[in-house]
This record gives C-alpha cells, sequence and structure tokens, in this order.
C-alpha cells in the first residue's frame, strides 16, 4: 500500500509541471507579415523625386537656353569656314580681309549694345576686339591688318593665322572683358 501510495501522490513540484509538460504545442505559429506594397511610395520617395524632376528641368532649361544664346556663334564659325573656302578658290587676299572685317562686325552687332560697336572702326575696333577676348591677339601680329590692311597698296595676309584668331573670337568672345569707358 506504501508502493501505491507513493505512485498516486505527486508532489506540489511535480503538479505544477504536469499541465506544462509541452508548453510549445500551446504556441500559435509565427505571423508572416503582409507583402510589402510598391504603391503608393513612402513620402521621402515623392519628395526625392519632385527634387530629381525640378533639378533635371532646371539643367535642361539652362543647357537649351545656352544653346539658342550661342547659335549666332555657330553660324559665325559657318560663315568664317565658307570665307576660307572662297579665298582658296579666288586667293585675293583683300576680299577675305574686306569680309572678314564684315563677319566679325556683324557678330559683335549680335552680341555687344550697337551704340557700343557699330561706329567703331580702325585701332578703336581693334583695341574692343582685344578687350572682348581678353587678350592682345588682334593689336599685335597678324591682325593688325584689320586696322588698315584695306588702305595698304602692298597686302600679303597670313589667312591660317587669321582664321584661327577670328574663331577663337568667335567662340569665346565676352562682355566681362570689357572695360567701360565713360
Amino acid at each position: 500500500q506504501a508502493v501505491e501510495m507513493a505512485n498516486t501522490y505527486q508532489s506540489p513540484q511535480s503538479s505544477i509541471m504536469q499541465p506544462a509538460t509541452d508548453p510549445l504545442a500551446e504556441l500559435r505559429d509565427i505571423h508572416q507579415p503582409g507583402m510589402i506594397e510598391t504603391w503608393p511610395p513612402a513620402p521621402g520617395w515623392w519628395l526625392l523625386a519632385i527634387i530629381f524632376i525640378v533639378t533635371a528641368a532646371a539643367i535642361l532649361t539652362k543647357f537649351f537656353r545656352h544653346w539658342r544664346a550661342n547659335k549666332y556663334r555657330r553660324e559665325a564659325i559657318k560663315e568664317l569656314d565658307l570665307l576660307l573656302t572662297d579665298w582658296e578658290s579666288h586667293g585675293d587676299d583683300r576680299i577675305y580681309l574686306t569680309a572678314l572685317q564684315d563677319l566679325l562686325k556683324r557678330v559683335a552687332l549680335s552680341h555687344f549694345p550697337r551704340d557700343q560697336v557699330a561706329s567703331l572702326t580702325g585701332e578703336a575696333w581693334v583695341k574692343f576686339l582685344d578687350n572682348s577676348s581678353g587678350s592682345h591677339d588682334f593689336s599685335i601680329g597678324e591682325m593688325e591688318l584689320l586696322i588698315d590692311g584695306n588702305y595698304r597698296p602692298e597686302l600679303s595676309v597670313n589667312v591660317e593665322k587669321m582664321q584661327s584668331f577670328a574663331s577663337q573670337w568667335i567662340r569665346q568672345h565676352d562682355n566681362r572683358f570689357l572695360v567701360k569707358t565713360s
């Protein structure tokens, strides 16, 4: 009888353990989160997209304005190339020099104020070309012929150098080099 009692008797410690013999069996399965939605994006992505679009539009607008503002330069370079082709066909330095003077004057008139450029001739014209290019290429050397070359009885022009200087001036002239005179 003592053995039976010992089998039926449970200590307080064993009664606490018995109902919880398998605590994991009573747990519910892991709850999987739902799919992450890709639309609509979070507010930060909207803000980033707006910043990107505004920046891209500003860059494209600036590029287009610059390209459009420099159309006269592209046209002048084409005409300068035609001057060289014409000179190669006829070889007359005086005709070339006159045509180059006209081209440079038209380019200057299309970019600078008319009252500042239209009346310039001779040394004042060459000084203007030097000032607007930030160099002394026109007042020293081969380009001095722009001062009085058409009035010289003997004229010899280094067309390649003149083409080079004229092309450089057309591509790079700028208002910031000009000195205000009062």
